[in-house]
């Protein structure tokens, strides 16, 4: 179940606006799982019966398909596939996603590195209010001025070194906003410093 505080509220100094901006911050708990409760059921018993520790794991996917090789000892396996979001302290680790393997019940092969992300505390710097501004800033910046949105902003962590190959974790405390109702445009926004980290408008180019 997703909790959200939400309201316009008035921002110190000029905002994009002119005036108020309409603004919700989200909270995304670990139990709000995006897969059925049967599901649910089944990724718990398969993590329990294979030593795997799901107390920091929200089930995002879960998919399951016979496997057949095509080659020496030609085998069918019963796959199962489970897609993770990892939380820390409580929160979100935006870029902490990790895939499960499991053939024929046991656990096969993971995809991703787990987070350490423990070693930062949960208490956020920046307010709700400053990253509205960040992220409408953004969006006039990049081209997508249209009617000011009502922001939804989301307190969390992000690795600086996502997406980088092998290169170490580099966690920070940040903020993922985004436009209520769409999932694009959305922005990450660095907490200390209210700096903006990462903006995505969805669009993609494909030669």
């Amino acid at each position: 179940m997703l909790t959200s505080l939400s309201g316009c509220a008035k921002v110190d100094g000029p905002t994009p606006d002119g005036d108020k901006s309409c603004l919700e911050k989200q909270e995304v708990p670990v139990s709000a799982h995006s897969i059925s409760a049967n599901e649910k059921a089944t990724v718990d018993q398969l993590f329990t019966a294979n030593g795997i520790d799901k107390r920091n794991f929200r089930y995002i996917r879960y998919s399951r398909g016979e496997l057949k090789t095509y080659y020496p000892p030609y085998a069918t396996f019963d796959e199962q596939v489970v897609r993770v979001e990892e939380y820390a302290n409580g929160i979100r680790v935006f870029t902490g996603q990790l895939i499960f393997l499991f053939r024929n019940g046991a656990f096969s092969s993971r995809t991703g590195s787990a987070s350490e992300a423990f070693s930062l505390d949960a208490t956020p710097n920046a307010t709700p209010e400053s990253i509205g501004v960040v992220f409408r800033a953004a969006l006039k910046e990049y081209g997508d001025p249209g009617p000011q949105p009502c922001v939804v902003v989301e307190f969390g962590y992000y690795n600086l070194n996502a997406g980088t190959g092998n290169a170490p974790e580099r966690l920070v405390k940040a903020w993922k906003a985004s436009r209520k109702g769409s999932e694009y445009p959305f922005a990450y926004v660095e907490d200390r410093e209210g700096k903006l980290i990462y903006y995505d408008n969805g669009i993609r180019t494909f030669r």
